[in-house]
């Protein structure tokens, strides 16, 4: 198999039974998609052509609000799916944006080819159901921990999913993913790195 590949076949491997071929065959209807830092996947206003596969680097999702406030619904990162499947199958354009955070690469699918992938690749629909339920249960998760969790409870679950997102993400970023202040991100992070020195 194309060692170009590897990432996204011992992705589905860990989730369903798929061939090197039936992997090889789905990059056959792939664009291969690179982005630059700070570039967008699709914007507010976009009919998204794609869904896609991140096989390397960094994104945000957001939206803004009637006062132009950035509000961001998750990080992406490799072997995230991104897209918004909304646009993508009614064909209207979308209410938010998806913008790289380093050089990052997509394996992007049309409507066309994604639905012939599903079709002739039951491994990867298998997958696609199953995944979608879970990406379900996730959002409706994120919205519960927003109301019921305090900041701290909810960065410490972001560091789980995401160990090394200071690294890759700007602060004010993941302060505004927590729906917190810069301030008030640096503050939980000293407050945690003493009692993490006390112990």
């Amino acid at each position: 198999m194309n060692p170009y590949y590897e990432r996204l076949y011992n992705f589905l491997k860990k989730k369903v039974s798929i061939s090197e071929e039936e992997v090889e065959y789905m990059m056959s209807f792939a664009k291969i998609i690179k982005l630059r830092n700070k570039e967008y996947f699709f914007k507010e206003g976009d009919i998204t052509r794609y869904v896609g596969f991140v096989n390397k680097g960094v994104l945000r999702y957001f939206f803004l609000d009637n006062q132009a406030e950035e509000h961001i619904i998750y990080f992406a990162q490799e072997e995230w799916w991104v897209g918004d499947l909304n646009s993508f199958y009614s064909k209207t354009p979308t209410p938010n944006n998806l913008q790289a955070l380093e050089a990052t690469e997509i394996f992007a699918f049309t409507g066309e080819n994604f639905d012939r992938i599903r079709n002739e690749v039951i491994p990867f629909e298998e997958f696609r159901k199953a995944s979608h339920a879970k990406a379900t249960a996730a959002r409706i998760d994120n919205m519960m921990s927003l109301r019921s969790e305090s900041a701290e409870e909810r960065y410490l679950k972001l560091l789980k999913s995401f160990p090394d997102i200071f690294q890759r993400v700007p602060q004010y970023f993941i302060a505004s993913y927590l729906g917190i202040k810069p301030q008030s991100l640096s503050r939980i992070r000293k407050l945690l790195a003493e009692k993490n020195l006390k112990l």
